[in-house]
């Protein structure tokens, strides 16, 4: 997976003296608004300065303004002149650039501006909060910055708690200022930059010397022939310092993966040349920007790997590279049986490329400091794609054949995230080991454990039959149309390996309704699986008739399920409560033979049933919800 980021890094152009291998996109837009740039205009010869908010965002301008992100590491001091957040420039962009040496002519115009337009607010604060832009004396705000000060430190003890409120007043008061002087907000801006005279800092020369200086690795003397580089075995200029990269794959900071337990020691760990390096940060600021995607609520990059062949150019790569990322979006949200005729045959096609590759797949989470994976699914090959497009086809035809065409709903890369219940927290996945193994099984063709495939289907049907919340299951969700959907999706990982199938069994000779043939044969039961759903069966039609009879209101019947599982125990007594209501709602008659077919399969399996107490509960739920929605997809309305 490294090897790839390297490779991409090979095909971009490198200009020398240019940010270009480093530039990270900014959309134009959030959420369909147009976005603006706002230049902070420094004007030395005036002592003033000035707001530009007219330029409207594009495509180019982030390469325009050389935005590069932040500096790397939690803590590090922010210096870049271009950013996504107002703050970085409120208080230590400017600070942090009078430390560094751009020439005399830049270094006093940056001291100037520092005494000029900045205050000097606490030297007890981190000197990130110490100087913030003046914003009483250059007319922004009518607040003082004593005032502003003493606001801030109101029941706050702890330096950074201080300054993180200083900067957020100040923020609100150039928001005030916006708003009276351009009638605009702070987020209708997507990049913050910063000019001296007129002219964009961004492009000076010196800084963007610096700036390239900053991206390279630290090669210590204490270094110098220590190992090579593990890219391509090299001796020369040969670093561990990793600090530079976004996405740490490797450890080089905690003394438990260091050589002997030494801090100062892990080359044996990851080190790469300063050639390496440069490929491997250009290449990982491409995957960035260009291979990023979602699935469900998980941020994941899409890495590909040439085992056969490389592209020759940016073109070459960015043509991959949008097949690559189509691909996976059309199958993560296939929707509409016509679509899915019309993509299956348009997925990715590795006739039209000449170089071979496989895929990796990073599910990460990003803030501010530092890009986390979850989870790396390595060495995926890209027919995959399609596999999973004929696979999503053949389940959607095996379902609505059986239950008709009324029924809603095709199963796609985001059906498995609604399969396996997730604790949320802000919105963001906590407990999300299973669906993420999922994913990797679904993509590698691993296989799945079908009992635990079944168990967390059956928490989720607890979630919605509970009203559970913190969970990314709808509580409101209809039980019987998810279970008809599990089953679906049962069938798809089928289709794709994942799990095994049923035993099946052969059923024309069964004295049961040709429609309950023709599901169990499709879901391909064992004789255990199809005795539950037939019991599941004749309690949704004791449950439909119940139904009926109070006028659209409870089905008693549905008392004698537990949802926490069903035993062997649980089993018999079942069968004896179904035959008693089925005597008591009268309606034996019409289903007497289903009964003694169901019986039958259960007194030759009880002595060695093998199907544990949840799968026993969602056999039982999958015929009851057959029962229930049959009539349903039917356009019978009296029918529940």
């Amino acid at each position: 997976m490294i090897e790839g980021l390297i490779q991409i890094g090979e095909a971009l152009p490198s200009e020398e003296g240019s940010l270009s291998s480093f530039i990270l996109e900014v959309s134009p837009n959030r959420k369909n608004k147009q976005l603006n740039v706002l230049k902070i205009i420094f004007d030395l010869t005036k002592e003033k300065l000035r707001l530009d908010v007219n330029e409207e965002m594009d495509h180019n301008t982030a390469r325009t303004y050389n935005y590069i992100g932040s500096a790397s590491g939690p803590n590090s001091p922010q210096w870049y002149v271009s950013s996504t957040m107002l703050n970085y420039h409120v208080s230590e962009t400017i600070y942090n650039l009078s430390k560094l040496d751009l020439g005399n002519e830049l270094n006093n115009k940056i001291k100037e501006i520092l005494e000029k337009y900045y205050y000097l607010m606490d030297e007890s604060l981190p000197d990130k909060y110490k100087y913030v832009l003046d914003i009483e004396r250059l007319g922004i705000s009518n607040k003082t910055m004593k005032d502003i000060y003493l606001e801030a430190k109101k029941d706050k003890t702890k330096p950074g708690d201080i300054g993180k409120s200083i900067i957020s007043i100040i923020n609100k008061e150039i928001e005030n200022f916006l708003k009276e002087n351009f009638d605009m907000k702070l987020n209708d801006f997507g990049l913050f930059t910063l000019y001296i005279e007129g002219e964009p800092l961004s492009q000076n020369k010196n800084y963007i010397e610096e700036a390239i200086k900053s991206k390279e690795p630290k090669i210590k003397k204490s270094e110098t022939n220590r190992g090579s580089c593990s890219i391509c075995l090299s001796n020369n200029e040969v670093s561990m310092d990793m600090t530079k990269t976004k996405v740490k794959f490797y450890t080089t900071n905690q003394i438990i993966f260091a050589n002997n337990l030494d801090r100062n020691n892990y080359f044996r760990n990851m080190q790469m040349c300063k050639s390496c390096m440069s490929k491997y940060l250009a290449g990982e600021n491409y995957m960035q920007n260009r291979l990023r995607t979602r699935l469900s609520s998980f941020d994941v990059f899409i890495i590909p790997q040439f085992v056969q062949g490389k592209p020759l150019n940016e073109n070459e790569l960015n043509i991959v590279t949008e097949k690559i990322i189509n691909s996976f979006n059309t199958v993560k949200s296939l929707s509409g049986i016509k679509e899915m005729r019309d993509h299956i045959f348009n997925i990715l096609d590795l006739k039209d490329i000449d170089e071979y590759f496989l895929l990796n797949f990073i599910f990460y989470k990003s803030n501010q400091a530092s890009t986390k994976v979850r989870v790396l699914i390595k060495d995926v090959n890209p027919s995959i794609f399609e596999r999973i497009a004929e696979s999503s086809l053949k389940s959607y035809n095996d379902i609505v054949g059986v239950m008709g065409p009324g029924l809603k709903g095709e199963i796609n890369l985001q059906t498995v995230y609604f399969m396996n219940p997730i604790r949320l927290k802000d919105g963001d996945p906590t407990q999300y080991r299973d669906v993420l193994q999922t994913y990797d099984s679904i993509l590698t063709g691993r296989k799945l454990n079908i009992k635990n495939v079944i168990g967390n289907i059956i928490e989720c049907i607890k979630i919605i039959k509970f009203e559970k919340g913190s969970y990314n299951i709808n509580p409101n969700e209809n039980i019987d149309f998810y279970v008809i959907r599990a089953n679906m999706y049962l069938k798809f990982l089928f289709y794709l390996g994942c799990i095994k199938g049923g035993d099946g069994m052969v059923v024309n000779e069964l004295n049961i309704k040709d429609d309950l043939k023709n599901f169990i044969q499709k879901m391909n039961y064992s004789e255990q699986q199809m005795a539950m759903f037939l019991l599941g069966y004749l309690v949704g039609e004791i449950g439909n008739i119940q139904y009926k009879k109070n006028d659209g209101g409870n089905k008693p019947i549905l008392n004698k399920l537990n949802f926490n599982g069903i035993d062997k125990i649980k089993i018999i007594r079942l069968t004896k409560d179904v035959f008693n209501k089925l005597n008591q709602e009268k309606i034996r008659q019409y289903h007497e033979l289903t009964f003694f077919e169901m019986k039958k399969l259960i007194d030759k399996n009880i002595d060695s049933w093998t199907l544990n107490k949840d799968e026993n509960l969602f056999y039982i739920l999958s015929g009851y919800s057959y029962a229930t929605t049959k009539p349903m997809l039917k356009g019978d309305k009296n029918e529940q």
